[in-house]
């Protein structure tokens, strides 16, 4: 009989392997095109390899080497750094870079049980700034930086 060793392991590999099947599926109607002259999916779809065979070593090693039992998943940054990202792509065209970013990190930082708000609303501005410096000024992405009101 086969004995699982590491649960972590073997939950983490079939999670990878997932998220490779997923993306997969969503690549399909994508071209492939040729090595030479590659087409919109040849890059998504040779990830999704890689990213399921990394997931198919990890989720060997769950049978192989010993690890610790599965434990129970962490609810709170799960949900504040995926609110943080839905908040970011939602507010980056209508609020501009600067709130996008400094709510995004707001939201983000719930994620960590001992918030200090004074040190996340400096790291929120200094992101701010130096996203605006590369992004606006140096690869002069158009990107609104502040919100538009009129």
């Amino acid at each position: 009989m086969i004995k699982i060793r590491n649960q972590q392991d073997l939950a983490g590999g079939l999670f990878l392997m997932g998220i490779a099947a997923l993306a997969m599926y969503f690549a399909s109607d994508l071209s492939m095109g040729r090595l030479v002259r590659m087409g919109p999916g040849y890059l998504p779809t040779v990830l999704c390899w890689l990213l399921g065979f990394l997931g198919l070593i990890i989720a060997l090693r769950g049978f192989t080497i010993d690890g610790p039992a599965l434990q129970s998943w962490a609810w709170r940054p799960l949900f504040a750094l995926t609110a943080g990202q839905i908040l970011f792509a939602s507010l980056l065209e209508r609020a501009g870079l600067v709130a996008a970013i400094v709510a995004t990190i707001a939201v983000s930082s719930m994620a960590a049980p001992n918030v200090r708000w004074v040190s996340t609303l400096l790291l929120g501005v200094v992101m701010s700034v130096l996203s605006t410096i590369l992004f606006i000024w140096l690869l002069g992405l158009p990107l609104t930086i502040w919100p538009n009101f009129g």
